[in-house]
């Protein structure tokens, strides 16, 4: 009871101060950063960065679907439904070489979190191609990519999951 009541006074004594300053004809300052709050600032540009990667994807991809591998770590992993795993840079440079007449791609952007070194994203990914009998198949599948900073710098994914 006695917290709550020199809280209530805290309240009334910042209120009544607040009154004065008004009925005097002056306002009370608050101060504004002038700057955003660095987390802020950070997360927008991992969000960049990410976003800037896979538009890349995607024109790598228009251009040749097999290159879209480079994207990928040495020892990342694809997991997708069913637990299917593709593990390693020649499984992986197999995986993307093996699609079948690719039409288009589009990846759209949904959530980008987590630190400059190892970022996540969640995303939403449809995929168009000619199937084996001549008709064009779209296949739209929600996806989770973890993505590493190599060495080097560069962000590639380490585990690409989607259903």
């Amino acid at each position: 009871m006695l917290f709550r009541s020199a809280l209530h006074l805290g309240f009334l004594s910042a209120s009544l101060s607040t009154v004065v300053l008004v009925a005097m004809g002056s306002s009370p300052t608050i101060p504004v950063p002038s700057t955003p709050l660095p987390a802020v600032a950070a997360d927008t540009t991992l969000r960049g960065e990410v976003t800037a990667l896979n538009v890349a994807m995607v024109a790598a991809f228009n251009r040749n679907s097999a290159s879209v591998a480079r994207f990928y770590a040495d020892s990342a992993r694809i997991v997708g439904p069913k637990r299917q795993t593709v593990s390693g840079r020649t499984a992986i440079d197999r995986y993307w070489a093996g699609i079948r007449k690719p039409a288009t791609w589009k990846l759209d952007v949904i959530e980008v979190g987590g630190s400059a070194d190892e970022a996540y994203q969640i995303g939403v990914s449809t995929l168009a191609s000619t199937g084996s009998n001549g008709r064009l198949g779209t296949y739209v599948c929600d996806f989770v990519v973890i993505w590493k900073r190599q060495p080097d710098g560069t962000l590639r994914i380490a585990l690409d999951l989607y259903n």
